[in-house]
């Protein structure tokens, strides 16, 4: 799945992929404490799986999770990287959001980035663009106060059209 997250436009020194890859360890490297805290096992899936999520901004399904960590630990099979996955969501370490059609996608969880967000998804091009995850507590605030819904907007990704499929020709739009 492709992702826009802001990014700068400069390319970044030496020094700045070194300490980016240095934060990417520590994500991961974070999550397998906190498996060993939890007194969880730390398998080479779970170890692959948490690399693999810490590596990139992406939003990724469990194909593409596989893909990549076939890289790091060859012959993974693909029952095992989702039993990982599941059992990593299940302990509050990775996230899994339901982009309208297709498979979920999954980063790690806040808990570990110190970053929440809400995901928009463009129904287009498919684009999934992370959102301030305060975006809708008005929302939410007034579902509860009128009629008692708790709203859980972090589950699934609001559907509409990117900035520049909005802008293309609306006779293509795939309704």
């Amino acid at each position: 799945m492709q992702d826009s997250r802001p990014t700068d436009a400069a390319a970044p020194d030496a020094g700045a992929e070194a300490d980016a890859g240095a934060g990417q360890r520590d994500l991961a490297a974070a999550g397998i404490a906190e498996l060993r805290a939890l007194g969880e096992r730390v398998t080479p899936a779970r170890r692959a799986v948490l690399r693999v999520l810490a590596e990139t901004s992406e939003h990724l399904c469990v194909d593409d999770v596989l893909a990549r960590a076939d890289v790091i630990v060859p012959g993974l099979h693909r029952t095992t990287v989702y039993r990982a996955v599941e059992t990593l969501g299940d302990l509050g370490l990775v996230t899994h959001v339901h982009p309208d059609h297709g498979p979920a996608v999954y980063h790690l969880d806040p808990s570990l980035t110190g970053s929440s967000h809400l995901h928009v998804r463009c129904r287009r091009c498919g684009e999934i663009s992370d959102v301030p995850a305060d975006l809708l507590d008005g929302v939410a605030d007034r579902l509860a106060r009128q009629i008692g819904f708790q709203l859980q907007p972090d589950h699934a990704a609001l559907t509409g059209l990117c900035r520049a499929c909005a802008a293309a020709d609306p006779a293509d739009d795939p309704r």
